[in-house]
């Protein structure tokens, strides 16, 4: 009986994604250190799912958002760099300014970063950057390069705004989750309002965090379920860029083929140092799975 009830509140579980064959010294640029599923109850009858972003901060805890709308704001215990506490406090809408819920149509929301001010938010299908309080209302608009500002100009509808961050010198940071129309498809772009930054393409663009040293740690997948998923983790040295091509490091590539447990990642966050969290998106699927990994970048 006590394991039965343990189970059924059970909101974080163990999961092994590693190959059989697995080192840790297979991975060039990044040390695994802890990977769970999460597994929530509805809340304020908004479900834990289609998870797209994340956003950390130690005195306001880490928040997850949902490409349907919604921002979820989450206790994180971290212990000798291990997840001990992952536990869900509030469930919101997001909203207008006017306090009312989105329409559907304007609420595909699926980048995310934080500031003092609130929660900078970038969204596809109607491609805009948004500043939202901490409690999910809209604040205020940001100003994005042209190009990004049409839909038409994307591959894709849902290829849009995938990713978002504030960078100390460059401002707002974002890029279309693929290459614009029109572009070499063998490099990304990032954009600010007045800059412009590529870098070879691995996957599609899902996530974009801010490093200690002021460049860009980039997360790229490709999910696919006929050709298995794919995961890549490089740093972009932003700072360092010629003529606004910028080089880029490989840390890590998952593959589904080599053997490794993959869903569909694409939110990240640095939680101190050089220790970061990544999700995947379940989409809402009974088939897939809510996985959290806990990683530091090696020296």
């Amino acid at each position: 009986m006590i394991c039965l009830c343990l189970s059924v509140l059970a909101q974080m579980s163990p999961i092994d994604i590693f190959p059989k064959n697995y080192r840790p010294l297979d991975l060039e640029g990044i040390r695994i250190l802890d990977t769970k599923t999460l597994s929530f109850k509805p809340m304020n009858e908004l479900e834990f799912s289609d998870i797209s972003a994340l956003a950390y901060d130690e005195k306001r805890g880490l928040f997850a958002l949902s490409n349907k709308g919604y921002l979820f704001n989450l206790d994180l215990e971290v212990e000798q760099k291990k997840i001990i506490r992952l536990d869900l406090k509030e469930a919101r809408v997001l909203k207008t300014k006017k306090g009312k819920a989105l329409k559907k149509k304007k609420r595909d929301s699926e980048g995310m970063a934080l500031n003092e001010e609130g929660l900078i938010i970038s969204f596809e299908r109607k491609p805009k950057i948004s500043l939202y309080d901490f409690k999910g209302r809209k604040i205020r608009n940001y100003p994005i390069a042209q190009e990004l500002q049409e839909i038409e100009n994307y591959t894709k509808k849902n290829k849009a705004l995938e990713s978002v961050a504030e960078h100390p010198l460059f401002g707002i940071i974002t890029a279309p989750e693929a290459p614009l129309k029109g572009t070499d498809n063998r490099f990304h772009t990032l954009y600010s309002l007045n800059k412009k930054w590529r870098f070879k393409a691995s996957g599609q663009i899902t996530s974009i965090e801010l490093m200690p040293d002021n460049n860009l740690l980039i997360l790229e997948r490709d999910f696919d379920f006929f050709r298995g998923h794919s995961i890549w983790l490089s740093k972009v040295n932003i700072m360092e860029c010629e003529r606004g091509s910028c080089s880029s490091k490989n840390l890590a590539t998952l593959k589904k083929r080599d053997g490794w447990k993959l869903d569909n990642f694409e939110g990240l966050t640095r939680i101190k140092d050089d220790l970061y969290l990544m999700i995947s998106d379940d989409n809402g699927s009974f088939f897939q799975e809510c996985i959290v990994i806990l990683f530091e970048i090696k020296d």
